[in-house]
Order: structure tokens, then C-alpha cells, then sequence
């Protein structure tokens, strides 16, 4: 197993081939609606602030990154996603997960990103997260995709999008129905991270390969009606 322990340290250094293959690592884990939020806050340079934001971060944390045996390229990905969403929230910025919008639970609690982003250095939780996928698209009905894209967006990137045909308080009712219902059924025991995986999945395979993101959407728009 290849060790990028070193390869974080020339970064931190400021090594040039280390930035590259930083570089090609964010690039890779941007997906289209991460970076419709990126470019929303930092414009379309986007990219040059996280590279500085990772610098950062990775000196910051040198005494924990030199006590660690080794770093593979699962736990180096997470590490550079974490800052991604925390880059897309703001720090500390609070916000809730779906799991506790779906089951309502009594004693709800504000979460940070580090609590929707568990460590995902054991790529098991990628898997159960591609499982759930596939298993909510055999529910889906076709006029239940719109309403899942405008709240995923609307939850985990705190994006309005417009969508075309659907009154608000249709959306609002028809994903109520959603989230008690085949959500609640497909995410039963589901983890934080493999929520992750579906909804970026859902995001990028679906809402944006049908045209429900694009890059030309405004944030603030309202739905049609």
C-alpha cells in the first residue's frame, strides 16, 4: 500500500509536484454541485483557495500528520473532501443532517460537518453508501427525482434551484411524502457517510445527467409554480 505521508509534507513545503497531485485529488472530489457553491463564494478561481485553505489546514495539523504511521490515498481523499464541505458551509457554521430531518428525532442536535463526514478510511461505508443508491432509484418514481434533487441541494449546500412546473408548496408537500416514506424506508440504520455517498451520487448521476443543475442556476430562485 502506497504511503502519501510524505508526498503531504512536500506539499506542506511547498513543493510544486506535490501541489499537482493535490491539485488533481480536489479536482477529482469536486462534484458539479460542490462546485456550483464554490464558484458562488470564491468565483471561478475557486480552486487556488482550497489548494491554500488544504496548506493551511495540513501545517496546522503537522504534529498529528507526523504521528501517523502511515496515509493512504482513502484517508488523504478524506481529508481534503472534509475541508471541501467545510470550505461550502463556512466553519463551524451549523446545520442539520438528513437523518434527523427524515426520523425527526426528539432530542435533535445542531451538527457540524465533521459529524455528516465520518471517517471514511475503511472503504466499506463508500460501498453500503452505493447500496443505498441504487436501492432508492429502484422507489423512485420519475416525478419524485425533481423533488429529491431541489432538497438535497437545498439541504446539503443551502441552494435554491428553480424547478419548472412544481408549485412550493407542492415540492414541500410531495418530499414530506418522500421523507416519511421511501427515504425513511431506504436510510433505516443508514450511517452519516453513507448518506453522503447517496446524495452525492444522486446529485451528480441523476439531477445534473437530467438537467435538474446546471451551472447557469441562481442561488435564491424560487420554484415555478
Amino acid at each position: 500500500m502506497k504511503d502519501y505521508k510524505r508526498l503531504l509534507f512536500g506539499f506542506i513545503s511547498g513543493g510544486k509536484k506535490e501541489e499537482n497531485y493535490i491539485r488533481k485529488v480536489v479536482q477529482s472530489l469536486v462534484s458539479p454541485s460542490m462546485e456550483l457553491s464554490l464558484k458562488r463564494k470564491f468565483g471561478d478561481d475557486y480552486e487556488e483557495e482550497i489548494i491554500s485553505e488544504l496548506r493551511l489546514r495540513f501545517i496546522n495539523q503537522k504534529d498529528y500528520l507526523h504521528s501517523l504511521e502511515y496515509v493512504n490515498l482513502q484517508y488523504l481523499r478524506t481529508l481534503i473532501r472534509n475541508l471541501l464541505i467545510d470550505t461550502i458551509n463556512g466553519t463551524k457554521v451549523q446545520i442539520y443532517s438528513l437523518q434527523e430531518q427524515v426520523f425527526e428525532e426528539e432530542d435533535t442536535r445542531r451538527l457540524t460537518y465533521e459529524d455528516i463526514l465520518r471517517d471514511t478510511r475503511d472503504a466499506f461505508m463508500e460501498a453500503e453508501g452505493n447500496t443505498l443508491f441504487e436501492a432508492l432509484l429502484k422507489k423512485l418514481r420519475e416525478e419524485d427525482v425533481p423533488v429529491l434533487c431541489y432538497y438535497f441541494l437545498k439541504h446539503f449546500y443551502h441552494l435554491e434551484v428553480q424547478v419548472s412546473g412544481i408549485s412550493k408548496d407542492n415540492l414541500y408537500k410531495r418530499w414530506e411524502r418522500l421523507r416519511k416514506g421511501k427515504l425513511k424506508e431506504v436510510l433505516n440504520g443508514a450511517s452519516a457517510e453513507e448518506v453522503r455517498v447517496l446524495v452525492e451520487r444522486f446529485l451528480s448521476e441523476v439531477c445534473e445527467k437530467r438537467g435538474f443543475i446546471s451551472n447557469n442556476k441562481e442561488k435564491g430562485h424560487e420554484p415555478g409554480t
